[in-house]
């Protein structure tokens, strides 16, 4: 791109939230999510976190001016928006920058009320937003609370905001948006009013207290949408959207009143939720040692394998030769852009850093590798499948099973594509074990279709298999066989 054509940018103005949920850091994360480039004029400091506010300091008019100054001096910017700005002075002071520099598209989201109630804008802050601030902008996006103090009445129902949005529009702003999430009921609505035209957004009303920053969160993906050339309308519906996707999808961070997910990041305990036996039923475990170190015979039979039904791939490299680690993840992060693409889980053999870069859904070990505590307190985020061999082993790993999401039972039988591999257990074994836990069981070692029925009956929940998949000439039929009667097909 030449400097001619500058990369979509915009400007938060704004306080820093300490605690990363709100301000001007949950603007800039959600501009991320958007894929616009983010500046900042620092209005004031908190210190807080998911508990409250511990402390806020307010910066002098001198230095959010010489931020303006910094910024508009080199910055292209297509839109902005403001957010908490403190008091009289930091209200007067940006306002003057916004006129100084004709920006354009700024949205106001009048920080004024705090979800609790307790006030963020003295009186005067309030009077000089109405008078001077709201005239210079394109759209002012209040909640309740702000809206009732914007347009001077109270609102308890759809009817009372767009009563309020009109009251507000008064003041000079041309375009309302009125946030009902303070409302009582099952569904929030937000009221538009964009000139004369209006129109009602819903949502579900989500039950969790991690909602932290999500007036900043809308305002500034509404900023982005509009830097990146989208109408308002367009811009506050695809918004709202956003918001409704990642409400129901939370981060637990911190121990209070929490932050939203705006990279929608996966969260590993709806993973977990989501999980069922079918999803883990079907294992193909395999690495280039299994293929002739060929790694795109690899590739191509993992891709035929999701195709013809297998819901899990294991990659792990056991063969003579020896795979540094940068092969290693390079494979890694290709099969996981296969499993990803048929709904297929990847876990990694015994290497959790392995497992964190390439993004995998999860992490097996053995006995005598890295212990499942240790995985939990590094990579909480990773799914655990764990080696079982003997009784013995089970009450060993009993401390573990509620941080596992599998135990892998075997070698039910002798088998040649581990060198290492521990006495066969039998089906009995198989049996004695699946009757002690809770956690799925997958059977491993020397599994194919012929016994496949077998170990099903044993009260095996799922199969990981090796040789069956490399050598068959019919995979789909293979597969077949190797799912539990009355599963899906």
């Amino acid at each position: 791109m030449s400097e001619k054509r500058q990369y979509p940018t915009v400007l938060t103005i704004a306080g820093s939230d300490s605690g990363g949920g709100a301000g001007l850091q949950a603007d800039m994360k959600t501009m991320q999510a958007f894929e616009v480039f983010s500046t900042c004029v620092v209005v004031g400091l908190t210190a807080q976190n998911t508990l409250g506010v511990q402390g806020a300091y307010p910066a002098d008019e001198s230095v959010v001016r010489a931020q303006f100054e910094s910024i508009m001096a080199d910055f292209e910017i297509r839109a902005a928006k403001t957010g908490a700005l403190f008091d009289e002075r930091r209200v007067k002071e940006v306002a003057k920058n916004v006129s100084r520099y004709k920006i354009k598209n700024l949205v106001v989201d009048p920080v004024m009320v705090a979800k609790g109630g307790a006030p963020l804008l003295d009186e005067d802050g309030v009077r000089t937003m109405k008078e001077d601030l709201l005239k210079r902008a394109l759209l002012v996006t209040p909640n309740i609370p702000e809206a009732e103090l914007l347009s001077g009445m109270s609102i308890g129902n759809l009817e009372e905001m767009k009563k309020a949005a009109s009251k507000i529009q008064a003041l000079g702003v041309p375009n309302v948006l009125v946030k009902g999430g303070h409302l009582a009921g099952e569904k929030v609505y937000n009221f538009a009013l964009l000139g004369s035209e209006t129109f009602v957004l819903t949502g579900e009303k989500v039950n969790t207290a991690r909602k932290h920053g999500t007036g900043d969160t809308l305002s500034a993906a509404i900023i982005s949408l509009l830097a990146k050339g989208c109408s308002l309308k367009s811009a506050i519906i695809a918004a709202n959207d956003y918001m409704n996707a990642i409400l129901p999808q939370p981060l637990f961070t911190g121990h209070g009143h929490g932050s939203l997910n705006h990279g929608l990041w996966k969260n590993p305990e709806k993973v977990r939720e989501s999980l069922t036996g079918e999803s883990l039923s079907r294992q193909l475990v395999i690495g280039l040692g299994n293929v002739q170190y060929d790694e795109q015979k690899l590739l191509g039979l993992v891709e035929e394998a999701c195709q013809a039904g297998m819901t899990v791939v294991q990659y792990r490299e056991k063969g003579e030769k020896r795979v540094d680690f940068e092969k290693r993840l390079e494979i890694a992060r290709k099969l996981k852009g296969l499993c990803a693409a048929y709904g297929v889980l990847l876990f990694i053999d015994d290497d959790v850093d392995l497992a964190i870069l390439s993004k995998a859904d999860g992490v097996h070990v053995g006995q005598d590798d890295t212990s499942v505590e240790a995985i939990v307190e590094r990579a909480p985020e990773l799914l655990i499948g764990l080696s079982i061999s003997t009784m013995q082993e089970l009450e060993k790993s009993k401390k573990d099973l509620a941080q596992i999401t599998y135990i892998g039972v075997g070698p039910v039988y002798e088998t040649t594509t581990k060198t290492d591999a521990k006495p066969a257990i039998g089906l009995e074994g198989l049996k004695a074990i699946k009757n002690q836990v809770k956690v799925p069981v997958i059977a491993i070692g020397g599994i194919n279709e012929e016994n496949a029925v077998a170990v099903y009956s044993a009260g095996a929940d799922g199969l990981a298999v090796i040789s069956a998949i490399t050598n068959s000439d019919h995979l789909i039929e293979t597969v077949k066989k190797l799912i539990k009667h009355g599963e899906a097909t």
